[in-house]
Order: structure tokens, then C-alpha cells, then sequence
């Protein structure tokens, strides 16, 4: 039973962890699209899409560190 309740937490706490870091990486994101988008006239239209690239590199990236660490768990 140690053995399973210890799997839950290490999972529980994996998971918040790197929720947290993409939910900062989110914020960043905006932050660094607004930012761009207010000072720049020539990128205000494009901020959208700016957002969404930074936003699909975030997942792309977190999806990879987070498959990187399940296969080193399971070898």
C-alpha cells in the first residue's frame, strides 16, 4: 500500500508542478504579447498570432519535457 500511495503522490505533485510552470509560461506569454503588441503599431495586428505561436511552443514544449520524464520513469 506505501508503494501506491507513494505513486499518487510523487504523480499529484508531478502534475502540479508542471501545471504551474506552463500556467507561468501562459502568463509570460501574454505579458510578452501585450508588451510587443502596445509598443509596436506594425505588430498590433499580428499580436494573435504571435500569441498562439507562443502558446503552441509552450504545449509542444511542455508535452515533450513531460514524455521525456514518463519513459525515464518507465526504463
Amino acid at each position: 500500500m506505501s508503494s501506491a500511495l507513494r505513486f499518487v503522490w510523487d504523480n499529484v505533485i508531478g502534475l502540479f508542478f508542471e501545471d504551474g510552470q506552463l500556467a507561468i509560461g501562459i502568463v509570460l506569454a501574454l505579458v510578452v504579447t501585450w508588451v510587443l503588441a502596445t509598443l509596436s503599431s506594425e505588430i498590433h495586428p499580428l499580436a494573435g498570432w504571435l500569441l498562439l505561436a507562443f502558446l503552441i511552443v509552450l504545449l509542444m514544449l511542455n508535452l515533450a519535457r513531460t514524455a521525456h520524464r514518463a519513459k525515464r520513469r518507465v526504463a
